[in-house]
């Protein structure tokens, strides 16, 4: 299957060229934050309209690939111009940014929500603050996935200076906050951002998944981690805003029991403008679940090209559970179960390959 890189207009999602010759190592993506991707443009094969495809903060880029039954390009990744370099040579040097990296550059400003459906809050702020603008926005849709969110009370201060980006990674450390991904859909001609969001984005497995990894199998490598270091484990947890001595807000302690560990503290805080404690308690209850067991990640590397690989946006997408099942000598007993794809790593060139990220469900032998 084949891919190709177009170049559109980042305030209408208009089309400018192909970018036949564009050199990009790979490309990665996950939930819930923007990436960084470099990119070379060679300028003696580059199309007449390059230096208007190569203009930064104005550029969007779209890694499209041949859909297997034909029709329409399946849109497989999508980032936009922050640099663009020239210099002696006959090459433009460019850095791309997924576009959770543009909600970095818009603030909330002043807005308040009463018992609020956090979707409807995400969409809000998506739809006034991101999609309109002073100079206009960037064409932004989005897309709730699944039933309604819990209803949340909350304030943004303009005087706070809190980007939107900031403000949706608070939301999605809430205790059950909304998740959230920025994909692309073709309307019509146009190519534009998505940004989808939900109590769970993806497909949990029903009763298996679609998608399965295996070695023996489609996989060339695979990596299994778990980490119990600073940040990323502790079965103490308590978060704190600002404020000195007893002036300072912050949440009771929460704890989980561990027979097996001594006390490993986390103290952090999630934001400089909560004034409510109950807000603190809800974060540090959303933290301590995900930590008390340290971080477990695993990544699988499969031939993008081959047939036995379930393709990426094909057979599954950001969210989706994703089935695994290796057996090789560090896993003598075998290592098979399902875990969430939160990210995804497409390297690209003469050999591709593609890497699920996949997060905690069952990463135990």
């Amino acid at each position: 299957m084949g891919y190709q890189w177009v170049a559109t207009r980042l305030t209408t999602g208009e089309q400018i060229c192909d970018l036949n010759d564009l050199v990009v190592d790979e490309v990665l993506d996950t939930i819930g934050r923007y990436e960084m991707v470099n990119a070379t443009l060679p300028i003696p094969t580059a199309d007449p309209d390059w230096e208007r495809a190569t203009l930064e903060g104005a550029t969007a880029y779209w890694l499209l690939q041949d859909y297997p039954a034909g029709g329409v390009p399946l849109i497989i990744w999508g980032g936009y111009i922050v640099t663009s370099q020239r210099d002696e040579t006959d090459v433009v040097t460019l850095t791309l940014a997924t576009f959770p990296g543009y909600l970095d550059a818009r603030y909330t400003g002043d807005r308040t929500y009463a018992a609020t459906d956090q979707n409807a809050l995400v969409t809000d702020l998506i739809t006034n603050c991101v999609a309109a603008g002073p100079a206009g926005g960037v064409p932004m849709r989005v897309q709730v996935v699944g039933g309604a969110g819990m209803l949340r009370d909350h304030t943004y201060l303009d005087s706070d200076d809190k980007t939107v980006y900031q403000a949706l990674q608070d939301a999605m450390n809430w205790e059950n906050g909304p998740e959230w991904w920025i994909g692309g859909e073709w309307q019509g001609q146009l190519i534009n951002p998505v940004l989808y969001v939900g109590n769970r984005l993806g497909t949990p497995a029903s009763p298996s998944p679609e998608a399965v990894f295996d070695m023996p199998g489609n996989c060339t490598k695979f990596q299994r981690v778990q980490s119990f270091g600073s940040g990323k484990g502790a079965n103490s947890v308590m978060a704190y805003a600002s404020g000195i001595g007893a002036t300072r807000l912050q949440s009771p302690v929460e704890y989980a029991a561990d027979p097996e560990r001594p006390t490993f503290e986390y103290r952090w805080s999630p934001s400089s403008s909560i004034t409510d404690v109950n807000t603190l308690i809800n974060y540090a209850a959303a933290a301590l679940p995900n930590m008390q067991n340290g971080s477990r990640s695993l990544t699988m590397s499969a031939a993008a090209d081959q047939d036995a690989t379930p393709g990426y946006c094909s057979r599954w997408v950001l969210g989706d559970d994703v089935g695994y099942d290796i057996n090789t000598p560090s896993f003598p007993r075998g290592f098979t179960g399902t875990a969430r794809a939160i990210g995804m790593r497409l390297t690209l060139g003469n050999t591709r390959t593609l890497t699920p990220v996949l997060v905690g469900g069952d990463l135990e032998e």
